[in-house]
């Protein structure tokens, strides 16, 4: 019996640990996590409608995660009835959600990822039909003129300067195809900026932007594929703070003073 009290107060001890540390972090941890392959989603951008991918929403379920998901490797792995609520709680933003069994993010989704592709499938056919957000990935251009592709970028960078970490852009392409990143990172260098991202087509990897005055267009060290960048679901965030204010209560979470001001992207379920 003082074996088995024992026990309970060392898993309790060890449970209450990680809330204070998951309660804890701040806008460092949540980048030193996006800059980790193992806090990723481990199949890349695939499935959805024609087979088009799904890439809009591999990126904001990927930046969930970073926010929401709080581990416990030390216990069961969770059954199908609990991996659906994991994702769709994900999926929704609507809470912290624990992931027992599991030491990161890419070991979970490498496990269940057929789980994972069937609602991100379901998500895009959710949005495609009742928020019509396929209406704004055929429009807009993939090439500016060098003054107006000169304040896009500048728009991108103070929404960026703005806003928690993680933030979405559409990549607008040739003909009816976009695509989409999360910014890892975006520096103001001599006549230009350098970006770095996160690509759901290389989610092990971090690709590279680097736009000059002049350019009429961006591309990535990893596709010649010409876009113009948008800002969007930054509604997304909204969701994330109040699933943390919710769990995290009154242990001062620092991460919360990035979501004080919020701005609009310029793509937004209304």
């Amino acid at each position: 019996m003082k074996i088995l009290i024992l026990f309970s107060l060392l898993v309790s001890s060890l449970s209450f640990a990680q809330t204070r540390h998951f309660c804890e972090r701040n806008r460092g941890d949540i980048l030193s996590l996006m800059n980790d392959p193992s806090a990723r989603i481990s199949f890349k951008n695939r499935g959805g409608f024609a087979n088009g991918g799904v890439c809009w929403w591999h990126n904001r379920l990927q930046r969930s995660a970073f926010y929401l998901a709080k581990f416990q490797p030390e216990k069961a792995r969770p059954n199908a009835k609990q991996i659906a609520d994991i994702v769709t709680g994900l999926r929704f933003m609507e809470r912290v959600v624990v992931i027992p069994g599991y030491e990161n993010f890419q070991a979970f989704a490498k496990a269940n990822q057929t789980h994972i592709q069937k609602t991100l499938n379901n998500w895009q056919v959710y949005d495609g039909l009742y928020n019509f957000q396929w209406l704004r990935g055929i429009s807009g251009n993939y090439a500016l003129p060098p003054k107006d592709m000169e304040d896009r970028m500048n728009i991108v960078y103070r929404a960026y300067q703005r806003s928690p970490a993680g933030m979405w852009i559409m990549a607008q392409m040739q003909g009816i195809t976009s695509h989409s990143f999360l910014i890892l990172g975006m520096d103001q260098v001599h006549s230009g900026y350098d970006m770095d991202l996160i690509d759901s087509n290389y989610p092990m990897e971090v690709v590279r932007v680097r736009y000059q005055e002049g350019d009429h267009f961006l591309v990535t060290d990893r596709s010649q594929s010409k876009f113009v960048p948008y800002v969007g679901f930054q509604e997304d965030f909204r969701k994330i703070s109040k699933s943390l204010r919710g769990f995290c209560q009154d242990k001062g979470l620092d991460l919360l003073e990035d979501f004080t001001d919020i701005r609009d992207g310029e793509i937004e379920l209304r």
